[in-house]
């Protein structure tokens, strides 16, 4: 069950449907014909004849259409399934966008599935319904926007399954779309899940009632179904929502003779097994998983590069922290592949406790990201913005952009609001995309339309980048505090031609009165901080940094000071340079081979 709306419903809405036939039919890509297609499918917004922008939602495994608004007036329980992110002015503005959510083919709740009459026959398709695929599911979509007259999509949304369909769209039809966003999904299933597809629809096979899949309504494989959605719905939550929600909860008798224990948890997962077997049909749980489990993109294109290099569009990836189902490191594998095929990419891990269900159940975070993601604003409003909320001093943006040719790549490592990048956009038309650990950080980006990836340093994200990717890399004020600076320092230097690194120099004459004198750390413009609660993890100098690069075979190509204080500033220039600097900017590089 999905986040219940509060305001700004869509209203009632009446699902459509579209019937396609052709003298071919519907070609699958088996090459398999069904010989008529429907889908059933819901619209949100005025389409403003043709005008209006498109936003197209892409069905998670089990449920429908109905991603908004309500089927019965003033009962709650209508409600779509993303109804808090699809309304008026909600994230999916439909005062902005024309939105649509079709049913899934092989589904079982309208559109053409194995419980749908076939017309050659006049009886249920059943156990003959043809295999179909992730990619037969968009074929068919793509089927429906051509009878909506829909000339390109400005995003297409998916979550889970829903991902799966989004990054097809990109990828089978990349003039068609503008924008894709990803959400608690991958590139293909785990290992691991995996195997609990494969064992919940052997569960459903082996119930006496399943008859080879031409059982009845008066006779179907309720238990297997159910037993089926219970195992898979484990999947969906993570060990801390369940333990937190059943693991203190009050217990039912048990009934030793059964083996029945009583448990809230047991009780709760009888009560989603009985809800499914009431709104689904065992057939489409297989054909729609089976589809999923053989969705593979290295498989199908020979490699995951291979694949995003199809793709056109501006892409949003969301990781949900607890997923287990689709893992943030697995999820993490088509944001860098993307990257490294230098698309424009965002990248987020929200930090929730629901596990996978997460994207349904708890969607403030997520509309924070998927309303920035749509937002369309003027250059001029972009402009307004970023002189209003800059985070960078003019005086920062103006000693790095001096550094930067016209048109370079860059990487932004600790780039706080995004505002660096979005001066060298305007100043050098450089572009590059922004690395950042702060999910405020993030959204300060995302408003400024600078592509940016959540990631910590000190947890390896930097190692997924591939050689060479970017002309400079800039690591401003922040090698001090990571776990591993050398480390960092050479990864940089592997990833980006050259680098722009400042940082304070710990053994400026003010840090060393401060100590020598009050005994205390310093604070100031540039040490801000008091020492319990300083970022700041490695204290080093300029000659502590000369002597690394020395020993690491890095070449510093230039060294600048930055001073406030008029004795630093004649220090160093009677060549007092560690005792004087406040703030070094060094152009580093790799050193030529001998």
């Amino acid at each position: 069950m999905s986040q219940k709306s509060n305001s700004n419903s869509v209203g009632l809405v009446e699902p459509k449907d579209f019937l396609f036939r052709s003298k071919q039919g519907f070609v699958l890509e088996s090459g398999e014909i069904l010989p008529e297609l429907n889908v059933r499918y819901e619209t949100y917004g005025d389409f403003k004849g043709g005008l209006a922008p498109v936003v197209w939602i892409c069905c998670p495994l089990t449920t429908d259409a109905h991603a908004a608004g309500l089927h019965v007036e003033g009962d709650p329980k209508s409600l779509g399934w993303w109804d808090a992110l699809i309304g008026p002015g909600k994230p999916v503005n439909t005062d902005k966008f024309f939105v649509v959510c079709s049913n899934i083919l092989g589904g079982c709740k309208g559109t053409t599935g194995p419980s749908s009459i076939d017309p050659r026959t006049g009886k249920p398709y059943a156990s003959k319904f043809p295999r179909i695929t992730i990619g037969d599911m968009v074929n068919a979509q793509k089927k429906l926007a051509e009878h909506l007259e829909i000339k390109k999509l400005f995003a297409v949304i998916g979550g889970s399954m829903g991902g799966f369909q989004a990054i097809t769209w990109a990828l089978e039809y990349p003039d068609f779309v503008e924008r894709c966003a990803i959400i608690a999904s991958g590139t293909r299933l785990s290992a691991q899940a995996l195997g609990f597809e494969i064992v919940g629809r052997k569960i459903i096979l082996d119930d006496e009632k399943f008859n080879g899949g031409e059982y009845t309504e008066q006779s179907k494989p309720s238990n297997g179904l159910a037993n089926a959605r219970k195992m898979a719905h484990i999947t969906y939550l993570s060990a801390e929502s369940m333990q937190s929600r059943f693991d203190s909860a009050e217990n039912m008798p048990k009934d030793p003779e059964k083996f029945y224990t009583g448990f809230t948890l047991e009780n709760y997962l009888n009560h989603q097994g009985e809800k499914f077997v009431n709104r689904f049909d065992a057939n489409s749980y297989l054909h729609l998983t089976w589809a999923m489990d053989n969705f593979n993109l290295e498989e199908k294109y020979g490699s995951l590069e291979n694949a995003v290099s199809l793709a056109k569009a501006e892409f949003l990836c969301v990781h949900l922290s607890s997923d287990w189902l689709f893992t943030p490191e697995e999820s993490y594998k088509l944001t860098f592949a993307l990257l490294n095929k230098k698309k424009i990419v965002s990248s987020v891990e929200l930090n929730t406790n629901l596990g996978h269900d997460g994207f349904l159940l708890e969607v403030k975070d997520l509309g924070a990201l998927l309303s920035r993601f749509l937002d369309i604003r003027s250059p001029e409003t972009l402009d307004k913005d970023y002189t209003r909320q800059a985070f960078s001093s003019k005086k920062d943006i103006k000693r790095i952009s001096a550094f930067i040719p016209e048109k370079a790549s860059i990487l932004d490592i600790g780039c706080g609001d995004g505002s660096l990048l979005h001066a060298l956009w305007k100043q050098k038309k450089a572009t590059g995309v922004g690395l950042d650990r702060s999910f405020n950080g993030v959204l300060h980006c995302m408003d400024f339309n600078v592509p940016v990836i959540q990631e910590d340093l000190d947890k390896k994200g930097l190692s997924k980048i591939a050689d060479d990717s970017f002309d400079f890399v800039i690591f401003n004020r922040t090698l001090q505090e990571t776990q591993n600076p050398r480390d960092v320092l050479l990864e940089i230097l592997r990833i980006g031609k050259q680098a722009i690194v400042t940082f304070p120099n710990f053994a400026n004459w003010m840090v060393r009165k401060s100590l020598a004198f009050n005994g205390n750390m310093p604070m100031n413009r540039f040490l801000p901080y008091e020492w319990y609660n300083t970022p700041n993890i490695h204290l080093f100098s300029l000659k502590d940094f000369i002597a690394l690069c020395e020993k690491e075979g890095i070449l510093i190509k230039t060294l600048k000071f930055v001073n406030s204080s008029i004795l630093s500033k004649i220090l160093t220039l009677l060549g007092f340079k560690n005792l004087g600097a406040e703030q070094i900017v060094a152009i580093i590089c790799r050193r030529d081979p001998v």
